[in-house]
């Protein structure tokens, strides 16, 4: 009996320890988002699925954990914790962030219910026989509805282009620009940083020479008189002067550029702040403009559109543009930078949208989809 019992208590012991090993594959460590992008199935992009793979990960992980100390144990279930609280932290976080989200979308789910419960009562109301003409009323109770929330939604598209553009007008015009033309008078530092700059001195040199030639030019095919190399100079001059000014009234106008901008920015975020509903409604008004556009020409415009912004052919466009956003602001033009910025920001763009395309379009419109998978690209 005693040997027996031993031999059970042994068996007991091999099995309890063959099951330790599954115990903690059941509550294996979480896998980041790369790692489940790039090895699931439905990120598998690189075909690196292996799953002997990952079982040898798990079994060194196994092995590993046999051999810790105590001490190397309690910081791991105190890492364990520690990710846990941040877990709850994540949780509640993204719950607030949905919580905001529903108060922001609460006037376009409230026009949804509004035309679904008007179809749904004069359906149950109206006899067999009018079911034809219940249809026809939702058509029009439809129609109205977007009536409503188009012509809302123009009217408040119209106030947040008008009203952010008129204070900016009127912030630059009004306020900005006569002081800076009091303040350059009275401080010797505001005048200096806003005088003309280096690359500004360069372009005045290139044009007196040519104002320089055209002198010469129409003194020799008799257009002007000959002119003495003194009132050459005092015309020469005179231009250079005025040059000069207009480039500090350049200068002044982008500083204010600056925070007439700022401005433009605060009204516009504060009308999107305290006009929620009108928002909400916007929104809305996208939405079913969105879904009344055929396949075709959802098509049509996401090829539009790429094609503008992310084209073999738009490099000149985002350099002419990146070139007009930095002398609105009054900074030097730096060819480099530029060059830089375009070889990476469209890149970028243009790989997440790839990804949008490929992964997750089919899944919203199939069609669409396959069209472009029929689509040759030249």
């Amino acid at each position: 009996m005693f040997f027996m019992s031993t031999s059970m208590l042994c068996c007991g012991r091999r099995k309890s320890l063959g099951l330790i090993p599954n115990a903690k594959k059941r509550h294996s460590k979480r896998r980041s988002w790369w790692q489940r992008f790039f090895f699931d199935e439905e990120g598998n992009w690189l075909g690196l699925k292996d799953e002997d793979m990952l079982d040898a990960l798990e079994s060194e992980a196994n092995s590993s954990d046999d051999e810790l100390s105590e001490n190397e144990k309690f910081e791991a279930w105190k890492r364990r914790a520690e990710t846990i609280v941040e877990l709850r932290e994540a949780q509640e976080d993204v719950k607030n962030e949905e919580s905001r989200r529903w108060r922001t979308g609460l006037w376009m789910k409230l026009l949804m219910m509004l035309v679904m419960v008007h179809r749904g009562l004069k359906t149950r109301t109206a006899p067999l026989g009018n079911r034809e003409m219940i249809e026809e009323d939702d058509i029009l109770y439809e129609d109205r509805v977007f009536r409503y929330a188009s012509f809302n939604s123009a009217k408040f598209l119209a106030v947040l282009i008008i009203v952010p553009w008129a204070v900016d007008f009127l912030v630059h015009d009004y306020v900005l620009m006569p002081f800076l033309d009091r303040y350059v008078k009275t401080v010797p530092l505001a005048a200096k940083m806003l005088d003309i700059r280096k690359n500004q001195k360069l372009q005045i040199v290139k044009a007196l020479n040519l104002e320089k030639a055209r002198y010469r030019l129409e003194v020799e095919i008799g257009k002007s008189p000959p002119l003495s190399d003194d009132e050459l100079y005092l015309e020469l001059r005179h231009r250079a002067l005025e040059m000069r000014d207009e480039w500090r009234l350049e200068n002044r106008k982008a500083f204010a550029n600056i925070w007439s901008d700022v401005v433009f920015g605060i009204s516009l975020f504060l009308l999107l702040y305290f006009y929620q509903g009108q928002v909400a409604l916007l929104k809305f008004t996208g939405y079913k403009i969105v879904n009344n556009i055929t396949d075709t020409g959802k098509a049509f415009l996401i090829i539009l559109i790429t094609d503008i912004f992310l084209g073999y052919h738009s490099e000149s466009g985002w350099q002419t543009l990146l070139e007009i956003i930095v002398e609105h602001y009054g900074l030097e033009v730096d060819q480099s930078a530029i060059t830089i910025f375009i070889c990476l920001i469209p890149v970028v763009m243009d790989a997440c949208v790839k990804l949008w395309l490929f992964k997750f379009l089919p899944r919203l419109s199939p069609k669409v989809s396959n069209i472009f998978q029929e689509m040759k690209r030249h």
